[in-house]
């Protein structure tokens, strides 16, 4: 991240990061990296989107009736998070904004 912030200094970065549950963790080290990456997105991103793994395994499992999400349960869900969020970004029309204003509007 911090390359491709020094390539390109005025551009505005946003992150999309999962962050681990210990409910739902594959392996011991996932918080430990979690925490480590955090310095990084803090420092070099302008807007750090933070998902909740277990968030991510409730929705699937309550409001989707997946009873065993898979992991391309998981993406598919991110891809309509991320895709809703940046979706005033992509089209034009009235109630549509640029980035630095979604940027100010989420302070």
């Amino acid at each position: 991240i911090s390359k491709v912030r020094e390539e390109y200094p005025d551009r505005i970065m946003e992150t999309f990061s999962v962050i681990p549950s210990p409910k739902v963790s594959d392996t011991v080290v996932e918080p430990y990296n979690a925490v480590l990456s955090f310095h990084q997105l803090v420092e070099n991103a302008d807007e750090c989107f933070l998902l909740d793994n277990e968030a991510l395994y409730d929705i699937c499992r309550r409001n989707l009736d997946i009873e065993r999400p898979t992991y391309t349960n998981l993406n598919r869900l991110l891809a309509q998070i991320i895709s809703s969020l940046t979706a005033s970004l992509r089209f034009d029309g009235a109630l549509n904004v640029d980035i630095t204003e979604f940027q100010t509007n989420l302070v």
